[in-house]
């Protein structure tokens, strides 16, 4: 909008057909910083207006052809009394005249003879009355836009609640029509309690002179409404509530609070949910003296589920044993849903496979074992996933309050250290928390710390058992076996530090390690002139996930200068369960490059022609496991010969492990076993010793069998 109070002169149109009285507007005007243009006539005036628009017209009402009237209605078809102010000039003082000059659209009159100073004065006076009449203009159209784009209703009461006046909320419905409501009392319209509430609120509003909100709902034909209802005083015996509907911020703030609280896969409360709730039943059973009992439950084998099936089989077995437990452990079995009353058992999933029962208000901790017993008969019968059957079992640990803890930090700690005893027990079964498993969950977590500073300390050291062909002995691989030689401890067991190396993620930079240190000593034994062939090392799931596996291999056959065929990696047999298509052509690219891959353990896992076909696989090991009950065992035979016979119509070598005896060795060469490893030719060796047998090139077969 112009604004001829604005740094700018202001401009002014004067149209007279006396060039005497031209000039002499002309003249006052310019004093008083107008630019002034002129016009002889109505109709140059309207020509002017074409190319120009001025902030004044200063109209005479007496000239030819076109008066002053005619003129002022033509501007009033284009621009209204703000945009072009308009004065008009007459010498006519009669009432019909001035009356005209308002109906023509005018915003002001002067009579002649003119008194010069008033007309310059006049003339600022009109312009700013103008331009405060655009500026509440623009005010106005602005709230309207504004309250008409409000989602709140508002209502006009007075001190007894009476309905005064309505307006409507964008998108907003009121509870009645406005014909059921106006000029009727909130206590006929509203249900009584909502009604109430407002009516209390009123009275507060006018007697402190302050804002009152309540929150109320109320049925509506599409459900329950949630609403805000702002009350304002106007005036000494009115208000002026505004009402909002919050209906979709009341649903947002419980998604929030079941985010928070609850577990999305299964609808149990999550680990934050259950702490605060434990800290309170804690609190109730110290002030009541009572016990309290924390099973903490852990699947057995959820992980082969999630690696053989995928997470979505995983995801929906979790909410299956949710769901048991739901409607299998109810109330009278001592466990309810976290709905019913405080004093209520309850249950949470932490988080993964975990899953925790409370029990509060407990007297005879026979029924903590009996309650461990029935959830694990619960578990332990099938669950149908993608029409196939799945069976899990659950460790679960137990910790009392206040015996073993007597925070719900301290408890939840001694349940899962009682837990993993069970595990540590062979699995599916429950454990009570004792102090001395404190103490073996502190040397576990000695053994990780330990583990950490071994890599860096350089303590492992690998040996080398090698791999034979069955029908004579010749040396055909060797297999990279990881010791560690603990400085305080002596050798550890890789059956003690590989699984805890697993669950720390310390497997990834050991396996790293592994690969690294055999494809060296393959390029030292070469440079020797030692005749090498390929070194297998084994590698786990959790380094081939890993996101930069396939370029470290890369790197390490690149910086080692071994030819890329003399590297095998042997696979754990739930990397065939794994379809990323990324990771598989990852897999690819690396037997494009000469790399062999075989299946560790074969036979032991959920293994498939179809899966292995998916793999840039080369070999088939069979495990010890099934190895160790040759020849007389008949499921072992069968097993073995059944693989033997798919490895061979897949184009796959088959490689046994753990051959300690003749009669093995006769079994699985007569089976059409091309290679074996086991005690029986030797067994591992450290590189130097390794080194003497490669030298040889084959190891002859003894002729009775091996103590091992």
């Amino acid at each position: 909008m112009r604004s001829p109070e604005s740094s700018r002169s202001p401009t002014a149109l004067i149209v007279d057909d006396d060039h005497v009285m031209r000039l002499l507007e002309q003249e006052t005007l310019v004093q008083f910083k107008f630019d002034v243009h002129e016009a002889a006539d109505g109709e140059e005036a309207l020509r002017l207006l074409d190319q120009f628009v001025p902030d004044l017209v200063l109209l005479d009402v007496d000239m030819p052809r076109m008066d002053g009237f005619a003129v002022c209605r033509h501007i009033r078809k284009r621009w209204d009394m703000t945009d072009m102010p308009v004065i008009m000039v007459t010498g006519m003082d009669d009432l019909a005249s001035i009356n005209e000059a308002y109906e023509s659209g005018a915003n002001d009159f002067i009579s002649k003879p003119i008194n010069w100073p008033i007309l310059g004065h006049r003339a600022r006076y009109v312009l700013r009355s103008a331009q405060a009449a655009r500026e509440l203009r623009d005010l106005q159209e602005k709230q309207a836009a504004i309250v008409q784009a409000m989602p709140d209703m508002i209502f006009l009461l007075d001190w007894q609640g009476t309905y005064l006046d309505y307006k409507a909320g964008y998108g907003s419905a009121p509870y009645k029509g406005t014909d059921e409501f106006l000029n009727r009392k909130v206590s006929d319209v509203l249900p009584a309690e909502v009604a109430d509430l407002l009516l209390q609120a009123i009275e507060r509003a006018l007697l402190r002179g302050h804002l009152q909100s309540v929150v109320y709902k109320l049925p509506m034909p599409d459900g329950i409404h949630h609403y805000e209802a702002r009350i304002a005083p106007s005036g000494v015996d009115k208000v002026a509530v505004v009402v909002r509907d919050i209906t979709l911020q009341k649903l947002n703030e419980e998604k929030i609070r079941r985010l928070a609280y609850f577990d999305t896969l299964t609808g149990m409360p999550n680990r934050q949910s259950f702490l605060e709730r434990l800290d309170r039943e804690l609190l109730r059973a110290r002030r009541e003296r009572h016990q309290v009992a924390l099973l903490f439950l852990d699947l057995d084998g959820f992980k082969r589920v999630n690696d053989t099936l995928g997470h979505t089989a995983g995801d929906y077995l979790l909410q299956a044993v949710a769901d048991r437990l739901k409607e299998k452990l109810r109330g009278s079995d001592f466990i309810s849903r976290p709905a019913l009353d405080d004093a209520s058992v309850h249950f949470a999933r932490l988080g993964g496979d975990e899953f925790t029962v409370v029990l509060p208000d407990l007297d005879d901790t026979k029924v903590v074992k009996l309650i461990a017993e029935r959830m694990q008969v619960l578990l332990s019968r099938p669950f149908q996933i993608s029409q196939q059957e799945v069976t899990v079992t659950s460790s679960i640990g137990i910790a009392i309050f206040p015996g073993d803890g007597e925070d719900a930090a301290t408890l939840l700690k001694h349940a899962d250290t009682a837990m993993y005893h069970a595990k540590g027990q062979g699995r599916n079964n429950w454990q009570l928390y004792d102090k001395t498993l404190t103490s073996d969950a502190v040397q576990r977590l000695a053994l990780e710390n330990d583990l950490r500073k071994a890599l860096e300390r350089n303590e492992f050291r690998l040996v080398y058992q090698p791999q034979v062909l069955s029908e004579d002995g010749t040396i055909i691989g060797v297999e990279a076996l990881i010791r560690w030689q603990h400085p305080e401890h002596g050798l550890v067991s890789p059956g003690d530090f590989i699984p805890v190396a697993e669950e720390s993620g310390l497997i990834i930079p050991m396996g790293e390690w592994v690969t690294q240190t055999a494809c060296r000593q393959v390029m030292a034994w070469q440079q020797r002139g030692v005749a090498t062939p390929r070194v297998a090392v084994n590698v786990s799931a959790r380094q081939v996930r890993s996101s930069d596996f396939i370029g470290s291999v890369v790197k390490i056959i690149e910086e080692t200068g071994i030819r890329a065929a003399q590297l095998e990696m042997e696979l754990t047999e739930s990397i065939l369960m794994d379809t990323d298509a990324r990771r598989i052509e990852g897999l690819g690219r690396l037997r494009a490059r000469g790399v062999h891959f075989s299946i560790d353990d074969f036979g032991t896992g959920y293994s498939s022609l179809s899966y292995v076909k998916r793999f840039p696989i080369s070999m088939l090991k069979i495990d010890q496991s099934f190895v160790r009950g040759l020849p007389d065992d008949g499921n072992d035979v069968g097993i073995i010969t059944a693989i033997i016979a798919m490895a061979h119509s897949l184009g796959l070598e088959v490689i046994a492990e753990g051959v300690e005896n003749r009669a093995q060795a006769d079994f699985l060469q007569q089976a059409k076993c091309g290679k074996l490893q086991g005690y029986l030719f030797s067994r591992p060796l450290p590189p130097d010793e390794a080194e003497c047998v490669l030298r040889q090139g084959r190891i002859a077969l003894p002729q009775q069998a091996s103590d091992g």
